[in-house]
């Protein structure tokens, strides 16, 4: 919060701020919250008269490859099938959602073509379950580890079962439809609102097997389902977010 901007002022021509809740005073000279719904008013009382708020995922920071792979992405995806999908829980999983999920899919009625790509951290302590889980798979199911290409296996997927974090943006930005599974209390603000935007779908409790088949099943036999969140996720980022930001804070520096 303010306190630590404070002490940095002496030694800052410029301080930019990163925040996602609007709940405390700052003292910087530009924030960004890349929140969809997020108004720049909402920081009013916040911080400076002077300072500048960036509102928006069309702030959010996404690597270049996001950027690179959106047109790709979403040419693929004027013709919608279920074929790939992708399971990404965050790095480390520490309640095994990844897991979970699997046993939930294992009694879903999935194309038999259907293939599955997990990804984990090398440091996820039920990775070596979930190997164990993904060769049980009634469909072929790979567990990666610490891969660089993310932006491609996006890109590649036709459905994504996600946590609701910070990759809601990669998400959008590749226009893949996503089903969300709310891990933590922080989370469920961004799940609600691209939920009601319909970027994509809450699994409230995607380890009760009825609802996540249910769900599922309403893709596979209705695949323009994934053609019209796809259309609605890609609405909401179109990854130049960061240019956009750095460009932002150059001038500021440079007044």
């Amino acid at each position: 919060d303010q306190c630590w901007e404070v002490s940095l002022q002496p030694y800052c021509q410029t301080i930019m701020v990163i925040d996602d809740l609007a709940d405390r005073p700052h003292q910087c000279d530009l924030l960004l919250d890349q929140n969809l719904g997020r108004q720049s008013n909402d920081y009013a009382n916040l911080v400076p008269t002077h300072c500048k708020v960036l509102a928006g995922p069309q702030y959010a920071l996404l690597r270049p490859e996001f950027a690179a792979l959106r047109s790709y992405s979403l040419q693929r995806r004027q013709q919608p099938v279920f074929k790939q999908m992708l399971i990404t829980m965050g790095g480390v999983d520490q309640p095994n959602a990844t897991g979970q999920v699997l046993q939930s899919l294992k009694s879903c009625t999935l194309p038999q073509d259907c293939r599955i790509s997990v990804v984990m951290g090398a440091e996820a302590p039920w990775l070596q379950q979930v190997r164990a889980q993904a060769q049980d798979m009634p469909w072929p199911t790979e567990v990666l580890v610490n891969i660089s290409k993310m932006a491609r296996r996006m890109a590649d997927s036709d459905l994504s079962i996600g946590a609701a974090g910070s990759t809601s943006w990669e998400r959008c930005c590749l226009g893949l439809p996503t089903l969300m599974v709310v891990l933590a209390d922080n989370q469920r603000a961004i799940a609600e609102v691209l939920q009601a935007a319909g970027a994509a779908k809450i699994l409230d409790n995607a380890f009760a097997v009825p609802m996540t088949c249910e769900v599922l099943s309403s893709f596979v036999t209705n695949t323009n389902a994934l053609y019209e969140m796809s259309i609605e996720a890609a609405r909401i980022v179109d990854g130049l977010g960061t240019a956009s930001v750095v460009s932002i804070f150059l001038a500021l520096e440079n007044l």
